[in-house]
């Protein structure tokens, strides 16, 4: 029964989140070297990617997304969902996958407070977006490789 409810919270979570065709929300956030990051400045095609340090799924995951990230060359954004998750704890995280650029609060924006604007429920949420800054697609837990592939062909990465 606790399964069936899990999966119906699923399918609400994406049928609300932001999906295909829809531009990024606004936010602001910085990178670990104070600049500013926000839908207009990011490089795009580029991968957004909502997660928690607590996340097994996350852990799980990162290794393979990380991989594609080398080789494609495709901006990896991360943005912790946890509000618990401070600046010390994400870039220690993140430590073992340089590829990633992790999205830090800024004066304006908490990590946790976009991903409540981009209607994520849970973590990982994957989104890819194209260079107009559209979501070309959403992947609400793990984010098979190929799966993943293919939505970068769609932002219009040329793939190796």
């Amino acid at each position: 029964m606790l399964g069936r409810w899990v999966g119906w919270l699923l399918l609400l979570g994406l049928a609300l989140a932001v999906g295909p065709g829809q531009r990024l929300p606004e936010f602001s956030l910085l990178d670990p070297k104070g600049n500013l990051v926000t839908p207009a400045t990011m490089k795009k095609p580029a991968v957004i990617v909502f997660w928690a340090s607590w996340c097994p799924v996350c852990r799980a995951e990162f290794p393979g997304l990380h991989r594609v990230a080398e080789e494609t060359k495709v901006p990896f954004y991360v943005i912790s969902r946890e509000p618990k998750d401070t600046r010390e704890v994400v870039l220690e995280y993140m430590k073992a996958y340089p590829r990633f650029l992790p999205l830090l609060a800024s004066e304006k924006d908490k990590p946790h407070e976009v991903a409540n604007r981009f209607k994520v429920v849970g973590q990982p949420w994957t989104f890819v977006v194209d260079a107009e800054g559209k979501v070309v697609a959403l992947f609400a837990g793990r984010a098979g490789r190929e799966a993943l592939l293919d939505a970068l062909l769609l932002a219009g990465v040329e793939l190796p």
